[in-house]
């Protein structure tokens, strides 16, 4: 669950998707209180309260650590620790200095889960013309890890005809300034961002040979995957060569700070502590208190699926259920047969 302690983002990178969204670069901060954000979290019942429960991100839509918000940020942070324990994370391309990385680790009591994004050193100028400069970010990065946090390197959106080149030289800075991980991510295309790139200078042939659909069927907006899963890869057995933790999504880097696992962390080797495997049984009467009826049980590769029959039964909010109790990717949706 991403929670927004801003809306809007400054930096105006090229290849952001926010501003297909209808976010603009105006950064405005939330007005609600730590305490407040806490309540208005219990009060929504996708989110389940506790160190087993919702994960929570900051910086989906926004920069977390711009002047204009940073305040809130932390008060956010400390308000979500102090009462709820859920695991938190937040992603930035901002400097963070000595002293704000000592509060951030103070505040959370070391366990909140850093995400430094650098995309690009050769074309950063090109494609991040407002963000603060990936040296800055890789000093960030070192602050952090000197403060007693657990920094990842989150290498998205990993743009194809740039990342190639330039990935061997990222994670090894990123090693070298304290990063303990990477978190690797796949590009979205929207027909404003194939064109903001192309400004930008990056030739895009390879982008649209990637792109899940052909560049004449996108609609204004709408965003597309792009396959990138051959150099995610590479990427990932580069990690590891350099002594890296490899994640290819955000909420394994969020769980591994927190000394938690995931089932598909157990696939990639990492020990399965504290899970239990889903039994169709257990899955049926824990779906029935919500008057939902099991109809299928799917679990595999860490992925569990559920089909249910049921006329009111919110899927959204027994897929976070489900996927809190069985720490998986849990899908239910409603069985046509």
């Amino acid at each position: 669950m991403y929670k927004r302690q801003s809306i809007g983002c400054a930096y105006q990178c090229r290849y952001c998707y926010i501003y297909d969204m209808g976010f603009t670069s105006r950064v405005e901060p939330y007005p609600l209180t730590g305490l407040q954000l806490v309540y208005a979290l219990l009060e929504n019942k996708y989110f389940i309260p506790g160190i087993d429960g919702t994960y929570l991100a900051f910086g989906s839509v926004t920069e977390p650590f711009h002047p204009a918000v940073k305040n809130r940020t932390f008060e956010y942070i400390e308000a979500v620790y102090k009462y709820l324990e859920n695991p938190v994370q937040f992603s930035t391309k901002a400097y963070i200095t000595k002293g704000d990385a000592e509060k951030l680790a103070r505040v959370s009591a070391g366990r909140v889960s850093p995400l430094i994004t650098i995309v690009s050193i050769e074309k950063s100028r090109e494609l991040e013309p407002h963000a603060p400069s990936p040296e800055r970010r890789l000093e960030a990065m070192r602050n952090l890890r000197e403060a007693g946090l657990k920094p990842f390197l989150f290498l998205r959106p990993m743009i194809p005809g740039v990342v190639e080149a330039e990935y061997t030289r990222i994670l090894d800075l990123a090693a070298e300034y304290g990063a303990v991980g990477v978190v690797a991510g796949e590009l979205r295309g929207t027909k404003r961002i194939l064109e903001e790139l192309r400004e930008a200078g990056v030739d895009i042939k390879e982008v649209v040979r990637r792109l899940k659909v052909p560049v004449e069927k996108m609609k204004p907006g709408v965003q597309y995957d792009v396959e990138m899963s051959d150099i995610k890869k590479k990427v990932a057995e580069y990690a590891r060569r350099r002594g890296l933790v490899f994640f290819p999504s955000a909420c394994m880097a969020n769980l591994y700070t927190h000394g938690l696992v995931c089932w598909k962390m157990v696939k990639m080797g990492f020990e399965a502590r504290n899970l239990k495997k889903p039994e169709e049984g257990e899955v049926a009467e824990i779906l029935k208190a919500f008057g939902a009826t099991t109809e299928s049980v799917e679990f595999t590769g860490g992925e569990l699926v559920v089909g249910v029959a049921c006329k009111k039964c919110d899927v959204k909010l027994l897929s976070e259920v489900l996927r809190v109790e069985y720490k998986a990717c849990a899908r239910v949706f409603r069985s046509t047969r």
